[in-house]
């Protein structure tokens, strides 16, 4: 029995760090289809990925021009939730004067059933240079938006084979990441710890306990705001509930906090100043503004 539990606890040892970022790179596996490689705007992506240490197949693809994910992890392959679809600019404008544009990620759609696309529109600038303009930079648009709408996929536009193969890298490294990132958000739901982390100096939270401490970290990211002041308002306002609520309700905001007394050492004779007017207003501004470039 010992020896199973030894056994369990090695194999969830190194799953664990076989997932880890760096590591979990090594065990996906990007498929691409031949068309995007003989198409000049696939010259660097293989390069790329290999670089970045991730292994890379040309593949013949149900639809042309995709490019398509495997984990390979613990003998067990399965496929990614996602897909790139690469259009080059010319198709893009040809498809939206055609009005095929819909019909064609619908036909992705049904052929990549469960997959989320992305579509790379390739070149699309350089089209508009050098082409007719057969329809408007407000057409490809309104088309890219109808179809994220109505078939959840989003889109980029890329002009040249470095961004495209920057592009298939990033989302890889996402894909290959998602295992582990999604055991640490599981995980940390499960221990209630929201808000701590392996940094050092992190507030951890655990079974309800740990939030006056949070808060009073918070006040002190003000400048110039030691423990004793952040102490001092939160002996006032034990949650920033209640100072927003007193704040919405006081008739001098800005002064709220202003007399709060702080002490400055421990023992009944110990020396007192206040909170200030300058940090009163600065936490008033923080907590009250409706204008997201305001300067505290």
């Amino acid at each position: 029995m010992a020896e199973n539990s030894q056994s369990s606890t090695k194999h969830v040892k190194q799953r664990k760090n076989l997932l880890k970022p760096g590591e979990c790179h090594k065990h996906i596996l990007v498929e691409i289809d031949p068309g995007i490689i003989a198409n000049e705007c696939g010259s660097q992506i293989t390069q790329e990925l290999s670089q970045a240490d991730m292994q890379s197949e040309i593949k013949s693809q149900m639809l042309p021009m995709t490019i398509t994910w495997r984990r390979d992890f613990e003998g067990c392959p399965e496929s990614g939730d996602f897909l790139l679809y690469v259009i080059l600019g010319q198709e893009m404008l040809d498809s939206v004067k055609e009005d095929s544009f819909k019909g064609r990620i619908e036909s992705l759609k049904g052929i990549f059933p469960g997959k989320t696309p992305v579509i790379i529109v390739y070149g699309l600038k350089e089209t508009f240079r050098k082409g007719k303009k057969s329809v408007s930079r407000m057409d490809i648009e309104m088309s890219l938006v109808e179809v994220q709408i109505m078939y959840n996929c989003c889109h980029r536009l890329v002009e040249n084979p470095a961004d495209l193969a920057a592009t298939v890298v990033q989302f890889s490294k996402s894909i290959a990441e998602t295992p582990f990132k999604r055991e640490e958000i599981e995980k940390a739901l499960s221990e209630d710890c929201y808000f701590s982390s392996h940094s050092k100096g992190n507030v951890k939270i655990q079974n309800g306990a740990g939030y006056s401490r949070l808060w009073q970290e918070h006040l002190i990211k003000f400048p110039h705001v030691a423990l004793e002041a952040a102490q001092a308002i939160t002996g006032a306002y034990p949650m920033p509930r209640l100072l927003v609520n007193a704040l919405d309700a006081s008739d001098d905001p800005e002064n709220l906090l202003a007399n709060i007394p702080v002490r400055r050492s421990g023992g009944p004779l110990a020396a007192q100043r206040k909170v200030g007017q300058e940090l009163s207003r600065k936490i008033c501004t923080l907590y009250t503004t409706e204008n997201p470039d305001t300067v505290l």
